[in-house]
C-alpha cells in the first residue's frame, strides 16, 4: 500500500538510537495508521515497539496514560507539531513528526481559481498536512495578481491553523477580504470562518475542489443555536471533566459547577477520556452537558448528542436567558 503521506522515518531512528529507547509507543491519527508498517518494520529492528490503537485527535491528546502503564520513557507521535496545552512531563519524552501530504494543491489552485474572482486580498492558511506546499501557494496566488498575507499565530508554522487554534487568521483578518484554508474537509475552514466572521474558501486537494465555506458554516450555527435554546429550558446539568492531557480543564469545570449551583440548578461533574455520546446517555437524569474538553465538540460533533451539548463561552447564555446576546467570536474557545 503506497503511503500518501511523507514521514521522516531518519529523523525518527536517530532520536531512537539516540535516545537508547528500549521499548517506544507509536501514537498517530486514525488516518495515518494503516500507512505505519514501514515504520513500524524498521524501529522493530532495534527495539520494542508498542502501537497505541486509540484515537489521537491532536497535540492536545498524547499517550501518556498508555505509556506509563507499559513502563515506556519514548512516545513517537505522528501527524501534529507538538504539545497543545500540555506540559510533558520530565521522565516522558515525545518526539512530534509531521506527517506532509503528497498531494498537489497548485493544480486544484490552477483548476478553481475562478471561486476566487473579486477577492482582492487572500489570508493564506493551512492545516499542518499541506503547510510545506504553503509558500509555493502563495507565489502561485501572487502570479495571478493577489495579494497574500500568511499570519503568524500561537502555532510553530506561519498561517498555520488547528481546531482550536486559529490566531493564524485572527492576526490578519482585518486586512485581507477573503481566507483561503489549505485542508481536507471543512473542519479547519469552519474554524476560521466563526472566528473571524471574514469570507473563507477551503482548497480540499483531496477532493480536487475550493468550496465556499459560508453555507455550511449557516446551517452548523443554526442546529447550535437552536440546540443553546433548548438548553434553557435544562434544570440538571453534567459539566464533563476529560482526562486527556491537553484538554483536562478541572478547575474551569469546578467553576463551571459552582455557578450553575449559585442558579438555583442542579449539576454534576462527569469524568470521561473519550467525550462519547453513548457514555453520557447512560446519565439519563442529565438535562444537558457543559463540554470543558476539546471546543469544538460543542459545535462540530453537537448533531450526535441527543441532548444540548454547551461550550465553556456558552455557560452565561443560557444562565442568563440572554441568548438573543449570543456573539460566536466570543463565545467559541480557539
Amino acid at each position: 500500500m503506497e503511503n500518501p503521506y511523507e514521514i521522516n522515518i531518519s529523523q525518527i531512528m536517530k532520536w531512537v538510537l539516540d535516545e537508547k529507547a528500549k521499548k517506544v509507543l507509536v501514537q498517530a491519527p486514525d488516518g495515518i495508521k494503516p500507512y505505519l508498517k514501514e515504520l513500524l518494520d524498521v524501529l522493530s529492528k532495534n527495539t520494542d515497539v508498542y502501537v497505541s490503537g486509540s484515537h489521537t485527535w491532536g497535540g492536545c491528546d498524547i499517550a501518556l496514560k498508555e505509556a506509563y502503564t507499559l513502563g515506556i520513557k519514548h512516545i513517537i507521535h505522528l501527524g501534529h507539531h507538538g504539545p497543545v496545552r500540555v506540559r510533558i512531563p520530565e521522565d516522558v519524552k515525545v518526539l512530534f513528526v509531521p506527517a506532509f501530504a503528497k498531494v498537489d494543491i497548485e493544480k486544484v489552485l490552477e483548476r478553481e481559481i475562478e471561486k476566487l474572482r473579486g477577492y482582492t486580498s487572500i489570508g493564506l492558511l493551512s492545516s499542518l498536512q499541506h503547510i510545506n506546499q504553503l509558500d509555493n501557494a502563495k507565489r502561485s496566488l501572487e502570479r495571478r495578481g493577489y495579494e497574500v498575507l500568511i499570519g503568524m499565530g500561537n502555532l510553530p508554522y506561519p498561517g498555520q491553523v488547528i481546531g482550536c487554534d486559529v490566531s493564524a487568521a485572527v492576526k490578519v483578518s482585518g486586512k485581507v477580504s477573503c481566507f483561503l484554508v489549505v485542508a481536507g474537509g471543512f473542519f479547519h475552514g469552519l474554524g476560521v470562518y466563526l472566528k473571524t466572521k471574514t469570507k473563507t474558501f477551503v482548497l480540499d486537494p483531496y477532493v480536487g475542489k475550493i468550496f465556499d465555506i459560508e453555507p455550511i458554516a449557516k446551517k452548523i450555527l443554526a442546529r447550535h443555536m437552536y440546540n443553546l435554546s433548548r438548553a434553557l429550558d435544562a434544570e440538571t446539568f453534567g459539566v464533563i471533566v476529560s482526562i486527556k492531557p491537553g484538554q483536562y480543564s478541572v478547575g474551569k469545570a469546578l467553576e463551571i459547577y459552582r455557578k450553575i449551583k449559585r442558579y438555583g440548578k442542579k449539576a454534576y461533574l462527569i469524568v470521561v477520556d473519550e467525550v462519547e455520546p453513548s457514555e453520557l446517555e447512560n446519565f439519563a437524569f442529565l438535562d444537558a452537558y457543559i463540554n470543558t474538553a476539546c471546543p469544538r465538540l460543542n459545535i462540530d460533533s453537537e448533531d450526535v448528542f441527543k441532548k444540548p451539548i454547551i461550550g465553556i463561552g456558552e455557560i452565561d447564555y443560557v444562565l442568563r436567558d440572554e441568548i438573543e446576546k449570543y456573539d460566536i467570536q466570543k463565545a467559541l474557545q480557539i
